[in-house]
């Protein structure tokens, strides 16, 4: 189980993807795939493994089989350290970083790099079930490079969602999780205009 949630977290990350982007194209929970990584995940079926192969672009045999030249961490992570909790409106609301553990409603520990990171509390359009339900919380992470594909929160002065981002040039598209919402369609001069802000979302984590 250990070399198994090495060898998945060794791919996930060489292509780039969050254990939700993963989660999103295996159709495996983020919660099965952190337990796995974490060597906790007992009775792990061959259907799961083929899903996350599938996933990662590998036949099954790719995944099980040890790369000649994997590392145990791809990062070194530190300890865990206490991120801020906020809403919406208080997390618009922060001009400068340094105010955002003063308008913080609670912590929430993570190991997170991102020394901006906060997790926003799911609500409203947030909201896709079962990927996000209300409550949850979305770990934001200001200072990561959004990719296409990513899923992303995205704010702008009309709009404010979670979803898929893709660039298709010259036209930005957001996807929404929220099937309810419209996909929202924006060049590079209007973005600007219309107060585009984009973070990457790095995880779901369930309201307990």
């Amino acid at each position: 189980m250990k070399d198994i949630g090495r060898r998945l977290k060794y791919f996930r990350q060489k292509l780039g993807l969050s254990q939700l982007e993963l989660s999103q194209r295996s159709n495996i929970s983020q919660a099965s795939i952190a337990r796995i990584e974490a060597y906790k995940q007992k009775n792990l079926k061959t259907k799961t493994l083929e899903k996350l192969a599938a996933a990662l672009e590998l036949s099954l045999s790719q995944l099980l089989e040890d790369p000649a030249m994997i590392k145990e961490e791809l990062s070194s992570y530190g300890a865990p350290r206490m991120l801020p909790v906020m809403n919406l409106e208080k997390f618009i609301s922060v001009k400068r970083p340094f105010n955002v553990k003063e308008k913080a409603d609670l912590f929430e520990p993570s190991l997170s790099h991102d020394q901006r990171a906060v997790f926003l509390i799911a609500k409203g359009t947030f909201i896709s079930s079962p990927l996000i339900k209300e409550d949850d919380l979305l770990l934001i992470e200001p200072n990561s490079q959004v990719n296409d594909g990513n899923i992303v929160l995205f704010l702008s002065n009309k709009e404010n969602a979670v979803g898929k981002i893709f660039y298709r040039p010259p036209l930005y598209i957001l996807q929404p999780l929220n099937k309810e919402t419209e996909p929202f369609i924006f060049t590079e001069k209007e973005r600007k205009k219309l107060g585009v802000r984009i973070f990457r979302i790095s995880e779901v984590r369930k309201k307990y």
